[in-house]
């Protein structure tokens, strides 16, 4: 098997709200540009794409901005990949090469300038039967309510529960598509004071989240705010939910917990972290800020980051949301074209608008701040990595002896060396670390390594010939 070809001044890599604003801007600069993304439709988490045409939420506004943004991108010349998972990347003379499982074939892209604008994904925080089947994440909830049959596949009570504005989307979502949502349990309790300052300062948001507070009420969901969830019960499957207030310091209050019976489905969400596994292979530097989401692609305010060619947009640079991500990808797109020559559009509107934007996203993230060490304490047989069945005591254990960075872990206990390459258990591996008393910052990342994404060895073995080819050529 050997490797398609596909070459172009500027690849993108994301088709979500920055990568469709970057490959737009690019392309309209007159660029030969390709985007990729690996699902079957663009548009992202945000803009995210039904199945089905009489979905509830075909006629949404994210929809219909996914659709025309998508649209804009392609006519202005982008091509736009859909089904195309980059499991590689590398610098090459020239530019870049990025391996891709496109449709299970193989596909090399060579780029002269490459923008990340890779998203990002969910913070999974582990706590006791968090690995029971019905435990599943507040945006894979979405994803099924917005995708496929429209509803969630298991019987009995849903109980939506974590820390975030995400939470209040995701039960919107659920009001959308008449879904029954039982139980909302919402980590933490903002002041109204403090709710007011931030709408007195962005009273362009406040119909919006009104809209998100009225839908809660019309999902018909008991409300539990200032608790969390402290077990997920059930044998071979999830059959209950323990929740419990919090106290004054933000610990459960035990002594006052009651269980949720009947549960079929718990939907669990602690914000979201970016996704740096490309950039990380290309090694651009990273920075840590809990508010951002954690580490995140260092970047200037052009969007280039510390590896020449190389940009980044999104919530590859922080968790902010769908408007600085369009923002960042359109800023982003047209200084990658601008460095090859081509006569960019100015993008000093874009820019500014970028800081208003990020403001109410730095906002908000003050008002719901993403915890840092485990919600819970963890008994010690407990999964923490799945992939390696490694347990909370396994890491206990590293780190008592001596494991203080999150590379010394997995180098101790494999925790992190799985098909996931850490995506799913390093959140709490670096929350295990917190609570022993190293701080994230110095705990750091787990590094990317080939392939980034499970995929067949022949598309591997393929992808690595047509780079080698062009780190060889005269």
């Amino acid at each position: 098997m050997s490797a398609a070809h596909l070459s172009c001044d500027v690849a993108v890599v994301g088709a979500g709200p920055a990568g469709l604003a970057a490959a737009r801007a690019a392309a309209e600069a007159g660029a030969r540009v390709v985007c990729l993304d690996a699902f079957a439709t663009p548009g992202g988490q945000y803009a995210m794409q039904p199945t089905q045409a009489e979905s509830p939420f075909a006629a949404t506004a994210p929809v219909a901005l996914g659709r025309a943004a998508a649209r804009a991108a392609g006519e202005a010349g982008a091509q736009i990949l859909c089904g195309a998972e980059v499991f590689w990347g590398a610098c090459v003379p020239g530019g870049f090469c990025l391996s891709v499982n496109h449709a299970g074939r193989a596909l090399a892209v060579e780029a002269k300038a490459l923008v990340v604008a890779a998203g990002a994904m969910e913070r999974p925080l582990p706590f006791p039967g968090w690995t029971l089947p019905g435990v599943i994440g507040a945006g894979a909830a979405q994803r099924l309510l917005k995708t496929g049959t429209g509803a969630l596949p298991l019987p009995g009570k849903t109980v939506l529960a974590g820390s975030g504005p995400f939470l209040l989307a995701v039960a919107q979502s659920f009001a959308k598509a008449g879904q029954r949502l039982d139980h909302f349990v919402e980590m933490q309790r903002p002041l109204p004071a403090d709710v007011a300052k931030v709408f007195a300062r962005h009273p362009g948001k406040l119909a919006e989240a009104a809209r998100l507070g009225l839908d809660l009420r019309r999902s018909g969901a008991a409300r539990h705010v200032g608790h969390m969830v402290t077990r997920a019960l059930g044998t071979d499957r999830l059959e209950a939910v323990e929740i419990a207030p919090l106290s004054a310091s933000g610990q459960p209050v035990m002594g006052r917990a009651r269980e949720i019976d009947g549960v079929g489905t718990l939907a669990i969400g602690y914000g979201f972290q970016p996704v740096i596994d490309l950039t990380t292979a290309l090694d651009a530097a990273h920075d840590f800020h809990a508010a951002l989401g954690g580490w995140h692609c260092r970047a200037d305010a052009d969007g280039r980051t510390t590896v020449a060619g190389l940009w980044a947009a999104g919530e590859t640079l922080g968790i902010g949301g769908a408007v600085p991500a369009q923002l960042s990808g359109r800023i982003a797109g047209a200084g990658a074209a601008r460095t090859l020559g081509f006569s960019a559009p100015d993008v000093t509107g874009a820019t500014q608008a970028l800081g208003n934007a990020r403001a109410f996203a730095s906002a908000l993230a003050q008002l719901y701040p993403p915890p840092q060490g485990l919600p819970v304490a963890l008994p010690e047989d407990e999964l923490i990595c799945r992939c390696e069945d490694v347990t909370a005591g396994d890491i206990a254990t590293a780190i008592a002896e001596g494991a203080h960075e999150s590379f010394a872990v997995k180098t101790w206990t494999r925790a992190g060396m799985g098909p996931c390459q850490g995506r799913i258990c390093g959140a709490g591996i670096a929350a295990a670390l917190a609570q022993a008393g190293v701080p994230a910052d110095k705990a750091s990342y787990n590094r990317a390594h080939l392939p980034l994404r499970p995929v067949p060895l022949p598309l591997v073995r393929a992808a690595m010939q047509a780079q080698t080819e062009m780190e060889t050529r005269p």
